[in-house]
């Protein structure tokens, strides 16, 4: 971003962009106030370092200020009180109704433009598919024109390694956040399923890059999160075409990102793979938006030791994301902080508050207990917690069980397990297959060859052909029975937008190591009957809490490391604010974090 300056002295004896920072002020303003702004900078913002403020000091006045107002006092008295870290042999003036700059870092052109400061990070954890930047902008007065996506560019370079990708960042000196941009200056990454206009979708497949350009449109609900002040940095890895394939040796055509948890050598899980990764590990990111078709964010979140929302069916367009299965596909976010989170997620227009407690906790043996012991053992201390705020104790049942004693009409007879045998594998393996089509066409056409996918994914395809689209037809029939089945049973909203009638505890981890260099078995199908097929069968939001952490014996390290522990809640299709508000309360009471920390340790 640049603003052209109208500058009565030019600096002498300086070649090149100078490192500078902007500093407003008016007719009470002093030079004491200026210092301590300047100071703050160092402390409030990653961007600016000491190298801005050893050469030169801009001062935006507004109208009321005198023009002659003694730049040589401030330069005198900065020189006294921080000689070393500041060093501003000259003052330059221009006015704040010319330019309206926020207050900052930034580089002064030898032509006398400002240009905004942007920080290189390196990718050390192997997370993004590609970063990029503005293009450029020619005046600050086009608010927010530096986070626009329909003028991005690829970013190509690498760190001083050459080693890294490098994650162009802004300072968040530039943003500040209102009702109407809540998430002003928040820096996002969106997985690769998300069209960017102007960057390359590679679904983690080289076929994929090698044929289809740039995207030209740029998903709505990036767009939104843009107009809400959030800045796109990168879009991250993730498995192919949104896939289950596992590190490191399902990943074939682009090495897998490195979970920075307990001794970095733990599956990162996936689809939304880098999402995950980059917010782990990086203090420096503060979201990240995905997708969650059958575990996509969950377990991300779980193995990579966040906080993560499986968002209600429908809570926003899916128009400008490549889709895996409309039954089940919904978008999903990342965080460290939980309060974050949930400011994140009520900017959806769908998000409804509510004020109505559920009255009953599910509790579905179907899934439970743990096999660890001790990851069982915090799960349980979460719900205690939960059962005093909701002032309800736990109801032990079984899902199962609960069909046996009133199925509905449908059933014929048939357990649930029967009823729904072929259900999420017939729906979600016609769509994986059918949905890339024209992708396979459009290749063999262009390239005389067919595309060349990993094995995972040409088991998926090879069993999706299989499936006929009467029979996905008919599953999908039995789907409705069995969502309407279980809203009159189980869960529903009572008629309240945004509530839920009751909360459904389901497991979410391990709780035992899974290296990423370990051989992983041969793909199959996972059962509609288990834990993440829950949510994503019957359009819930679930959410993903860090709760503790287990030790364990790395064979990586040989010391004792520690894996992140999370509990997880359902509620009723539309209550996703209630799960945000009833895991805030429950890691209050309990005396627990709301936020994890980037890096080996969820908490130090």
């Amino acid at each position: 971003m640049t603003g052209t300056l109208a500058i009565a002295e030019e600096p002498t004896g300086q070649g090149g962009v100078i490192p500078t920072i902007l500093l407003d002020y008016h007719e009470k303003t002093k030079a004491e106030d200026l210092y301590k702004t300047a100071n703050s900078f160092l402390s409030n913002d990653d961007v600016c370092t000491k190298d801005f403020l050893t050469v030169v000091v801009i001062l935006q006045r507004n109208k009321s200020a005198s023009p002659d107002w003694p730049h040589v006092d401030l330069v005198e008295y900065v020189s006294r009180q921080d000689k070393e870290r500041f060093n501003w042999p000259l003052a330059c003036q221009i006015e704040i109704e010319a330019y309206g700059l926020p207050q900052g870092p930034y580089f002064l052109t030898p032509d006398n433009f400002l240009a905004e400061a942007w920080r290189l990070y390196p990718d050390t954890q192997d997370a993004f598919a590609t970063t990029f930047a503005p293009t450029s902008a020619t005046s600050r007065d086009k608010a927010n024109e530096m986070s626009s996506l329909s003028s991005v560019r690829p970013l190509a370079t690498i760190d001083d390694g050459a080693i890294w990708r490098s994650v162009a960042v802004p300072s968040r000196l530039y943003y500040t956040a209102d009702s109407d941009k809540p998430l002003a200056g928040l820096r996002v990454t969106v997985k690769d399923n998300f069209k960017v206009a102007g960057v390359k979708t590679t679904q983690n497949n080289r076929a994929f890059v090698e044929l289809y350009p740039p995207d030209q449109e740029t998903a709505p609900y990036i767009e939104e999160l843009r107009r809400l002040g959030a800045v796109v940095v990168g879009k991250t890895k993730m498995c192919a075409f949104a896939s289950s394939e596992e590190a490191t040796d399902q990943w074939i055509d682009f090495h897998a990102p490195f979970n920075p948890r307990a001794d970095g050598y733990q599956s990162p899980s996936g689809s939304t793979t880098g999402g995950a990764v980059s917010l782990a590990a990086y203090d420096w990111l503060d979201f990240s938006v995905g997708t969650d078709t059958t575990g996509s964010i969950r377990w991300p979140a779980a193995w990579n030791g966040l906080y993560g929302m499986r968002l209600s069916w429908g809570a926003e367009s899916l128009e400008g994301i490549f889709p895996s299965c409309w039954e089940m596909d919904t978008l999903g976010l990342l965080c460290r902080d939980i309060d974050l989170l949930r400011v994140i997620s009520d900017s959806l227009p769908s998000c409804k508050e509510c004020s109505v407690k559920p009255t009953r906790i599910w509790y579905p043996m179907d899934f439970f207990p743990h096999s660890n012991l001790r990851q069982q053992a915090m799960v349980d201390d979460f719900v205690e917690t939960l059962e005093g705020i909701l002032g309800v104790k736990r109801t032990v049942f079984s899902i199962a069980g609960k069909w046996d004693q009133c199925p509905p009409e449908k059933a014929q007879g048939k357990s649930l397990r029967e009823f729904i045998s072929k259900t999420a594998e017939y729906l979600f393996y016609y769509d994986g297959y059918n949905k890339f089509a024209q992708f396979r066409e459009d290749y063999e056409k262009r390239f005389r060859k067919p595309v060349y996918v990993g094995p995972y994914m040409r088991w998926k395809w090879d069993h999706g052909a299989t499936i006929t689209e009467s029979q996905r037809d008919d599953e999908r029939n039995n789907l409705e029975d069995y969502r309407r089945w279980f809203e009159d049973t189980i869960l529903s909203s009572g008629g309240s937008e945004g509530s839920s009638n009751a909360i459904l505890i389901l497991p979410c981890g391990s709780g035992e190591p899974k290296y990423r260099d370990t051989p992983n078995g041969p793909p199959g199908v996972v059962p509609a009957y288990s834990p993440s097929y829950i949510a994503s069968m019957l359009r819930l939001p679930q959410i993903i809490v860090p709760i503790g952490q287990d030790p364990f014996h790395s064979r990586i390290t040989q010391t004792t490391e520690q894996l992140p522990i999370v509990a997880s809640m359902a509620g009723a299709r539309g209550s996703d604010l209630l799960l945000f508000d009833l895991a805030r309360a429950v890691l209050k009471r309990s005396g627990k974090p709301t936020k994890v920390e980037p890096g080996k340790y969820i908490f130090c």
